[in-house]
């Protein structure tokens, strides 16, 4: 044997060596980390084992403070799985639960809950001017419910028109709830007395149709109105009411200051023909400053006739639903 395969030797040894005794380190190590694994697994699971078994209790329709207290006194917890819309659950009460009330858990467990949202809300769709068949499906379509309806004269609706609603539109309500109908009858015989819409109209015309109509008409002043001196600018009762002959129909005319270089302009304007009106906002603006003229909700085809006195150089703009359809220079 040569000398270099003697030290070939030498030196293969000491790492055959080194390499066992790794070796056998990694093999203790493994077997202490199984055990230690074991016997943990062994400990948790006498421990879960030896918690005591407690009902759960009934949490439904209980705020979650409440349902809280119920819990901790059987050593429970408690988690929000969501929520949901309920009709006859207060917002943030309980509205289920999993496990179920009285079944048998361990001390620890967490029991899930969904919470109520309270009864779900939609907006009133505006059906005044439509069709009883129209409204019929709007109402349906926005979760609620055609309740009572009646029959009624009107000089502004056409007969089967919709005159008025209960609730009003774009009120808030409960899903599911009922909406009462007003369907109009045409135009009344000569015997029934309706009240026009004087509103926007001359304090003479009012006068007129009370005279004509064995009306007493009682007369308030504005002197803040934006409008022309003696335009009506409210009116009570509503128009298409149904009046006897001698009785009240009280109006506010406009009576403010005339400036000495006041001028008037004859505003003309009709809503588009549909299924929906619109809120419809008017504002002046001239040399005495920004003027709102008219901020109500109007029916579809309904007319916009004012008188609107103004200063020097002037602006006029429409706003439908808060979006400017019109703007006029005036002088």
């Amino acid at each position: 044997m040569t000398d270099k395969q003697v030290e070939n030797i030498l030196d293969k040894k000491p790492k055959s060596h080194w390499l066992r005794k790794l070796i056998i380190f990694f093999v203790i190590v493994a077997v202490f980390a199984v055990t230690a694994l074991l016997s943990l697994d062994w400990v948790m699971g006498a421990l879960v084992h030896t918690r005591k078994e407690v009902p759960v209790p009934d949490l439904t329709k209980k705020p979650v403070s409440q349902a809280l207290g119920l819990l901790a006194a059987q050593n429970l917890a408690l988690k929000q799985a969501g929520v949901e819309f309920a009709q006859n659950v207060p917002p943030g009460s309980v509205l289920r639960q999993i496990p179920s009330a009285g079944s048998t858990v361990r001390e620890g467990r967490v029991i899930r809950v969904w919470l109520s949202q309270g009864d779900e809300m939609v907006f009133v769709p505006n059906l005044v001017g439509t069709d009883l068949r129209s409204a019929q499906l709007a109402v349906r379509q926005s979760g609620l419910i055609v309740g009572k309806t009646e029959n009624a004269y009107s000089l502004t609706y056409e007969k089967g028109q919709i005159v008025a609603q209960t609730p009003k539109a774009d009120s808030m309500v409960q899903k599911g709830e009922k909406v009462s109908l007003v369907i109009s009858n045409g135009q009344p015989p000569a015997s029934v007395i309706l009240v026009p819409n004087l509103k926007g109209k001359k304090l003479a015309q009012a006068t007129l149709w009370a005279s004509a109509q064995n009306i007493n008409l009682i007369i308030k002043e504005d002197p803040e109105s934006p409008l022309r001196n003696g335009t009506v600018t409210e009116q009570s009762p509503e128009p298409d009411s149904q009046v006897a002959p001698r009785s009240d129909v009280e109006i506010t005319v406009s009576r403010r200051p005339i400036a000495d270089d006041e001028k008037a302009y004859h505003l003309h304007y009709e809503l588009p023909q549909g299924k929906k009106g619109g809120h419809v906002r008017i504002v002046l603006e001239d040399e005495t400053g920004e003027t709102e003229i008219l901020n109500e909700a109007k029916q579809p085809g309904s007319k916009v006739d004012l008188e609107i006195p103004y200063s020097g150089k002037a602006t006029l703009r429409i706003f439908i639903d808060g979006i400017l359809v019109r703007e006029r220079e005036i002088a």
